[in-house]
């Protein structure tokens, strides 16, 4: 770990190594802290299926995400489609219309592309036949609007991720939880206050990215924002998410927005 980085970026899952990778397309340097050991890398990404929903018009769109289908495959499939119009709906319809509109339209316009962007990093993709298909007629048909999974699930996608890191020259430092951010002057990110195993340090950067996830594994945190009783549920996903990254925005002066509850 060197002490100046163009941008380092907070956490290991597929939002956090998805911002390296572009931060590395674009910088000389990028670091990555992550506050588990090597062996529990990976977020709650790690814990997911790799489902990943994006927008789509027909199958044509699918197969520059999978482009190794086979014309048998193509030939058995009905993938249908779930427009953008669609995404944008349903974001609007399971938030209760509390969704921003403006970073939901980024989110939906922007989501095959960065699926395509992906592809191109080394994640593979498949039609996800085990859980989002049936077969009438001899045709596999898929239903929810979330035909592709990545291979290997979510440890499988995390993985494509982190050798894409490891070949672009990525840092990455195990066992270091970022514990503050320095700020310049004019209100300007200077650097990042780091723990680890060699003990407290400090690295200068240009940028940081805050992507180490919620505040699901911080019991204090879980009854403060979702009441009596939240201290009390299991951590089905990562030890790792105790809220580091909304105190540090936080106490950086930044503004708060949505509901934590």
């Amino acid at each position: 770990m060197a002490s100046q980085y163009d941008v380092i970026v907070v956490g290991a899952g597929n939002a956090a190594l998805s911002a390296a990778i572009a931060a590395k397309e674009n910088t000389e340097s990028v670091l990555v802290v992550e506050k588990s050991p090597k062996y529990f890398r990976g977020g709650n990404t790690y814990f997911t299926g790799g489902i990943i929903r994006f927008a789509f018009n027909d199958l044509d769109d699918i197969r520059t995400v999978i482009p190794d289908m086979s014309e048998t495959e193509v030939n058995q499939v009905e993938v249908g489609s779930y427009t953008e119009d669609q995404f944008y709906d349903d974001m609007m319809r399971v938030t209760e219309g509390l969704t921003d509109p403006e970073l939901a339209q980024i989110l939906v316009s922007q989501s095959l592309p960065t699926m395509q962007w992906l592809q191109s990093k080394g994640v593979r993709f498949v039609l996800a036949y085990g859980r989002q298909s049936y077969k009438v007629d001899g045709r596999f048909k898929f239903w929810g609007g979330l035909p592709v999974e990545a291979v290997g699930a979510g440890d499988g996608l995390v993985d494509s991720l982190f050798e894409a890191t490891d070949a672009m020259g990525v840092d990455i430092a195990y066992g270091t939880m970022a514990d503050g951010l320095e700020l310049a002057a004019d209100g300007s990110i200077k650097g990042v206050f780091m723990r680890g195993p060699d003990g407290k340090s400090r690295v200068a950067c240009s940028a940081i990215v805050l992507a180490c996830g919620g505040f699901e594994a911080n019991p204090e945190m879980r009854a403060r924002y979702l009441g009596p009783g939240w201290d009390l549920a299991t951590v089905r996903g990562t030890q790792y998410n105790t809220g580091d990254g909304l105190r540090m925005g936080i106490q950086a002066g930044a503004q708060v927005a949505g509901h934590f509850s």
